[in-house]
């Protein structure tokens, strides 16, 4: 089972379907010091709710595939639902267990769209 989750990750990381920006969109950017992982991520909201997400980014097969899983865990969502959530739920999504290093890989798109709450919650 194992290997099957390793091969999600490497497709996401390989062939991320949510790669790309928005114009009109919210923009944030995250830099994990530790590895050098870059995280570019825009958001469109529309009522609170997040209609679009893209991203562009590069690091380590991690953080660009659990970035990318993010991006479609979050559309639809309410702005607020998404500033609850945790990284745990990212790892979840992703079936396997990350190391505490891996961990701040992992969850490097979810701490770039924590900072722009206040932002997002006057739109």
């Amino acid at each position: 089972m194992d290997d099957l989750y390793k091969e999600v990750i490497l497709d996401h990381y390989k062939n991320p379907v949510n790669l790309g920006n928005i114009i009109d969109g919210i923009q944030v950017e995250e830099i994990n010091a530790l590895c050098g992982d870059k995280i570019k991520i825009w958001l469109k909201v529309e009522n609170d709710t997040i209609i679009d997400a893209k991203f562009e980014g590069s690091g380590c097969a991690i953080s660009v595939a659990a970035t990318d899983i993010l991006m479609d865990l979050i559309k639809g969502k309410k702005v607020t639902d998404v500033q609850q959530m945790s990284g745990a739920e990212i790892e979840k999504e992703m079936g396997i267990e990350l190391t505490s290093v891996r961990k701040r890989c992992a969850y490097i798109g979810l701490e770039a769209i924590k900072k722009i709450k206040n932002s997002l919650t006057n739109l």
